[in-house]
């Protein structure tokens, strides 16, 4: 009888919390992905940007910078996909992934002294479509998150 009360307790805690039983709305994936960029961006701005052009420095900032955007790659892949704007919401992570890795190829190009490659890595980062397909999901927070966003 007492583990019969226990189970239902246990399943009860289990739905009330909101697993198993709440379907995913595009609102709360929404929510969750503003809540991403957000952290994101004060993390980043907590990285004091070099105080010279040099690729040195740029390596540097951009060493310290690359993990915090992969972090939203990763964070931003683990969101759930309502059926709603999954296509959009599909290529945003995508697109966010993609940045993440055009930063690390940023960072080696910088730390290797490449400045052709640098600039590579700036326009692709530039081009890169996740601001605008942030903002058609409704990712108001997003569209100028720093993982999706080029440096200047």
């Amino acid at each position: 009888m007492r583990r019969a009360v226990l189970v239902s307790l246990t399943a009860a805690a289990i739905l009330a919390s909101g697993c198993g039983g709440h379907t995913v709305t595009k609102k709360d994936v929404i929510a969750r992905a503003n809540g991403i960029c957000v952290n994101t961006l004060r993390a980043v701005r907590g990285v004091h940007p070099p105080g010279n052009t040099s690729l040195t420095a740029l390596a540097t900032y951009l060493g310290k910078v690359a993990p915090i955007i992969d972090k939203e790659a990763s964070d931003t892949r683990s969101l759930p996909r309502p059926a709603q704007d999954r296509t959009v919401l599909d290529r945003y992570v995508n697109a966010v992934s993609t940045s993440a890795t055009q930063y690390r190829a940023l960072a080696t190009a910088a730390k290797s002294g490449n400045a052709a490659a640098v600039s590579q890595a700036l326009a692709a980062l530039r081009a890169n479509p996740a601001p605008g397909l942030a903002g058609q999901y409704g990712l108001t927070e997003c569209s100028a998150s720093a993982g999706t966003k080029a440096p200047s």
